[in-house]
């Protein structure tokens, strides 16, 4: 077996080797979408020079990140983040870890700023990647990503940095003297009233009818939705609400032992916080009719129906994956003659509505928000009417000046 140094890969000659390709060559690479960090790489050859070759390339290509978690000034960027990863990033959420992971693996790792030793990091190295990622970063589809995901990746980088600088690797962060790319502000799209009549009119006997008045009159994500059970509804003081307490999200799976990549948990909400929303009698009418449904659903399964079944259950009161909701809900609203739809539109046109109707620091509590500008920049909607909606106070108080003035 000819190896080329610690943690560079091998060639060899496998116990039972292809006659006309006898030399393979293997390479270890980070890859932090797999639950050991790494992924094993091969290719056979006829000579053992080209597998060598090959072999040499690999490890120049993808570098040589053996994840050891040592901390020194010749650590490259792609190693540090490895490191940090694992060792500082204790807190994050599943959902949060997994991103940063594919930042890592997928754009940083196998690009060449991801071998440049850290004490040698500087301003023009970031930047010219930020410019390779916003015209050429997308590997799945070709062409560049999009500001908001370059943004993000370079804000990882550089909480990471800071982490560096504490750590006593580096003395400056390069990661603040960068330009960012500038977030376009779209328009906020949501439903008008009629649009949402429509939805909750044509979903009427399917299993999941209540999804619509339910994600509209409480503005929850879809993966709360998901995880909400029949005990999430609570009643206190004479006030029924819903207890927010987590969210379903797909995440990677850490289980050495499985072959899934990724599986559902239910783990903390987007801001890490549970809420209570109170509910309209009407809608708690409406839940509790959506529970004798269930209660037959229980019936028919003879006993192994779950205790506390989930809201949006399957037929044996277990959970189902948000994306199975969001296809469903997405044909319902072709059936209704709405393009376009996705389920965060329903709270989206929960915050809209809701703003001319409440307080706006209520409003972000209700919708869990870390604070009142994201409520305001990206979830409230405005258009002609909802801005005479809104006016009709203030018209009132100026019509009653200019008469009295008159």
């Amino acid at each position: 077996m000819s190896k080329g140094g610690n943690g560079t890969g091998t060639v060899y000659k496998p116990k039972y080797p292809s006659k006309n390709l006898p030399f393979r060559a293997e390479v270890w690479i980070t890859d932090l979408s797999r639950p050991s960090g790494k992924r094993r790489i091969s290719k056979n050859f006829k000579k053992k020079s080209q597998a060598e070759d090959w072999r040499d390339e690999t490890v120049r290509k993808y570098g040589n990140h053996n994840n050891s978690g040592i901390c020194d000034n010749d650590i490259t960027l792609a190693e540090w983040l490895i490191y940090w990863l694992k060792t500082f990033c204790l807190n994050i959420k599943e959902s949060t870890r997994t991103g940063y992971a594919c930042y890592i693996n997928q754009h940083i790792a196998q690009n060449k700023i991801g071998r440049i030793r850290l004490k040698n990091l500087n301003v023009c190295n970031l930047q010219a990647f930020i410019g390779y990622l916003l015209t050429d970063g997308n590997i799945r589809d070709g062409g560049g990503m999009s500001p908001k995901t370059v943004r993000s990746l370079i804000l990882m980088v550089r909480k990471s940095l800071r982490t560096a600088i504490g750590a006593g690797i580096i003395d400056k962060n390069a990661a603040d003297y960068v330009v960012l790319p500038k977030l376009e502000q779209k328009p906020v799209e949501y439903l008008n009233v009629d649009q949402i009549k429509a939805l909750i009119e044509t979903s009427r006997g399917e299993r999941w009818e209540i999804f619509f008045p339910l994600a509209f009159m409480t503005g929850c994500r879809i993966g709360e939705l998901a995880a909400l059970r029949r005990s999430s509804l609570r009643t206190e003081n004479g006030i029924t609400y819903l207890a927010i307490e987590g969210s379903l999200n797909r995440i990677t799976n850490r289980d050495l032992s499985s072959d899934k990549k990724t599986v559902l948990r239910v783990g903390p909400t987007k801001n890490s916080k549970s809420r209570q929303i109170p509910l309209s009698d009407e809608l708690v009418k409406l839940l509790h009719d959506h529970f004798r449904r269930q209660d037959m659903d229980a019936v028919r399964a003879c006993g192994a129906y779950e205790r506390d079944p989930f809201v949006f259950s399957n037929e044996l009161g277990g959970f189902v994956d948000p994306q199975t909701i969001r296809v469903w809900s997405q044909a319902i609203a072709q059936k209704a003659g709405i393009e376009s739809f996705h389920p965060h539109l329903l709270r989206k046109s929960f915050a809209t509505i809701g703003a001319a109707n409440m307080d706006l620091k209520q409003l972000s509590a209700i919708l869990g928000h870390s604070s009142l500008n994201v409520s305001a920049c990206y979830y409230i909607g405005s258009d002609l009417a909802t801005k005479s909606t809104a006016l009709a106070g203030m018209n009132a108080v100026c019509n009653e000046l200019i008469n009295n003035a008159g």
